[in-house]
């Protein structure tokens, strides 16, 4: 997997939001200052991402979410607590980035929260252990202890081997159940990763992988912005559709509501099929009649465009977005027509050439053109899809 900087300089870095500290002055209110120590981005960077910090204004992170491809939640000064500002922030942060499937890293305090919000428990004190030290030094620039990392997980993924040596600087902890998995933990028992049980990417780090005192270190990083990456783009194809079908004079229609009893779209794993969609623009079909009986081939092609365009309004419906799709499996094309017209393939073809210009990276698809003596609401050309859809942003 490559990151979008990585592909030969012809896709974007991927945006990461970091959450800084925040310096309050007690003698001039007015003077408080946002802090977030500069390896954090210089982590992210080498990794191939654009670190961007992100204040604490929670009435706009529906729009920072929409620019961002990550989010870090970054940890506090040693043994400090974040104030409740910072918390509450954080708090609405982490459930805006799980709710948009937006890849998450939390590093020391970070790990603590989002292991909070999925259900577990944070501790202020940690188990006395004379072979483990969890804040040997107030700068963890140093391995401080071994952690035994879980098979299977994302972290045994990228480490070769089931332990490795970390630096660490907490006091506190994460302990409990919740909508989490422990990937690794210290020889005394205190969780050292998880990763969390979310439609996205999502993962904790007690110890500061931002240090980069390992290769291991190093790779947590790259993971975290590969996996933005891909997000970063399936946003910039779902721009490059639209811009396409803007420079069509075409726009997605508005989804329709199925005339009957069945749905317009439903979805098995990352396959989605749609049903068979007519066509309508601007809520009215667009043409009827019969193939070789009064519907010239090029008004077929146009209604062809136009069920597709439909079949597409259903697709992103369900998918949450066109940035998701990765590929289609089949375009089936039935068209009303006299016994005598044999042009059905040409009809079709308005379908499918319009789908390689939305999707000139993942149009392929196989195809079926088939010739039938009448279609609902008597329109000449009815279109089915079969979509595949890659994981969710993460």
């Amino acid at each position: 997997m490559t990151t979008a900087r990585q592909e030969g300089g012809r896709g974007r870095r991927p945006v990461i939001l970091m959450t800084p500290d925040m310096e309050a002055q007690t003698d001039a209110p007015t003077e408080a200052i946002y802090t977030v120590r500069a390896n954090y981005a210089e982590a992210i960077s080498e990794a191939g991402g654009l670190p961007l910090i992100l204040p604490y204004e929670t009435q706009a992170l529906a729009n920072a979410l929409e620019l961002a491809d990550g989010v870090l939640i970054t940890g506090t000064l040693p043994g400090a607590e974040a104030g409740p500002e910072r918390r509450a922030f954080e708090l609405a942060l982490i459930e805006y980035a799980v709710h948009a499937g937006k890849p998450l890293l939390g590093i020391c305090h970070g790990m603590q929260l989002i292991g909070e919000w999925l259900g577990g428990t944070f501790v202020r004190s940690l188990p006395a252990s004379p072979a483990v030290e969890h804040l040997p030094s107030a700068v963890p620039d140093r391995v401080a202890h071994t952690v035994l990392v879980e098979p299977g997980s994302v972290l045994a993924g990228i480490l070769d081997g089931s332990e490795a040596r970390v630096n660490s600087l907490h006091r506190h902890a994460l302990t409990g159940a919740g909508r989490f998995r422990v990937a690794a933990r210290a020889p005394d028992g205190v969780v050292e990763a998880f990763e969390g049980e979310t439609p996205g990417f999502c993962l904790g780090i007690q110890w500061h992988p931002e240090y980069r005192l390992s290769d291991f270190d190093r790779a947590i990083f790259r993971t975290f912005v590969e996996r933005s990456g891909e997000g970063a783009l399936r946003k910039d194809r779902t721009c490059s559709a639209r811009a396409r079908l803007a420079a069509c004079g075409l726009d997605l229609p508005e989804a329709s509501v199925s005339p009957g009893a069945f749905v317009g779209a439903v979805r098995a794993g990352n396959i989605v099929t749609i049903s068979g969609q007519v066509p309508l623009k601007d809520g009215a079909v667009l043409k009827t009649g019969h193939l070789g009986a009064g519907v010239s081939l090029e008004d077929g092609r146009d209604c062809a465009r136009w069920a597709l365009l439909n079949a597409l309004a259903q697709l992103e419906c369900i998918a949450g977005g066109l940035d998701r799709v990765e590929g289609f499996v089949r375009l089936a094309g039935y068209v009303a027509a006299t016994p005598e017209f044999t042009q059905h393939g040409a009809v079709i073809d308005g379908a499918s050439e319009l789908l390689r210009e939305i999707f000139p990276d993942c149009w392929p698809h196989a195809r079926i053109a088939v010739g039938v003596g009448s279609l609902p609401r008597g329109v000449p050309v009815e279109i089915e899809l079969t979509a595949l859809l890659g994981e969710a942003e993460g």
